[in-house]
């Protein structure tokens, strides 16, 4: 896996290089180091910045390398020059870009390289929440998320929301308060896909449990991460188009991410493997 970290010369933030770090030796990925000295910034902190990830790399000689001048730009043409399969930022970095991100979307609403925006990143990741919106064959966001679960030796609990009233696209499924295995035997869609996706755990050898709610999807997932201890939380790039990822990252973004207080991957169309 080739992992691209991007970090702010301003202010240092040790989570996205251990994320890295944890990433890199479960998969045998290689490292970069995207240091971005912003316009009117100190090149020394960028030099500053580049001696601190090496220190907290040591063992996994990263490539650094240390740009100034307007980030959009510089995240374009590094994600131009490197097929990246990873991009891993810390959450702080959002207020800084989010502008670039609306007007010219480098790293969010791009589809195919996975997003990694990191926080309080824990040493292990034993339990990830992988979120999905059940759309109907179309597996490549437990395919990626299984393949990155075995590799770092977690269990997956898959998590399905329904929004408000049930769909229509759903008929057949009566009451929500089934319990999950008889919500399973049913013949929905919904039941069809997340019987897919364990059959897809299983095939990777990952322990996995499935979790059905009803409500606004993000205070369930919120809910989700209050009550459970998961160390990372998975959703797919195409709830871009369903509202979440405007919640995660447009002008919510700040208090959500505090609210999710984890680890949060945007998974791409390109492969981790």
């Amino acid at each position: 896996m080739k992992i691209l970290i991007y970090m702010d010369s301003e202010k240092y933030h040790h989570s996205p290089v251990l994320m890295g770090k944890i990433i890199a030796k479960a998969t045998g990925g290689e490292i970069n180091v995207l240091v971005v000295v912003p316009k009117g910034g100190h090149p020394e902190n960028g030099d500053a910045a580049a001696e601190q990830v090496k220190l907290d790399l040591e063992g996994y000689s990263p490539k650094i390398f240390i740009k100034q001048g307007n980030p959009k730009e510089i995240i374009r043409e590094e994600l131009d020059r490197e097929p990246y399969q990873l991009v891993i930022a810390d959450t702080d970095r959002i207020n800084r870009i989010r502008k670039s991100i609306e007007v010219d979307p480098v790293l969010i609403k791009q589809s195919a390289i996975s997003l990694l925006l990191t926080q309080q990143t824990k040493p292990k990741i034993n339990n990830i929440l992988l979120c999905t919106g059940c759309k109907e064959d179309d597996y490549l966001l437990i395919i990626q998320a299984s393949g990155l679960a075995a590799d770092l030796g977690a269990a997956v609990t898959l998590l399905h929301v329904f929004p408000g009233a049930i769909p229509s696209m759903y008929t057949g499924l009566e009451q929500i308060e089934e319990t999950v295995d008889e919500m399973l035997q049913t013949d929905t869609l919904f039941a069809q896909y997340l019987r897919r996706g364990v059959e897809i755990l299983n095939e990777n050898d990952i322990e996995s449990e499935v979790k059905i709610r009803r409500g606004i999807p993000i205070e369930e997932i919120v809910r989700e991460t209050q009550v459970e201890n998961y160390d990372l939380v998975v959703i797919g790039s195409s709830m871009v188009d369903q509202g979440l990822m405007e919640m995660l990252l447009g002008n919510l973004a700040v208090r959500i991410i505090n609210r999710l207080e984890l680890p949060v991957l945007v998974i791409g169309t390109r492969s981790l493997a």
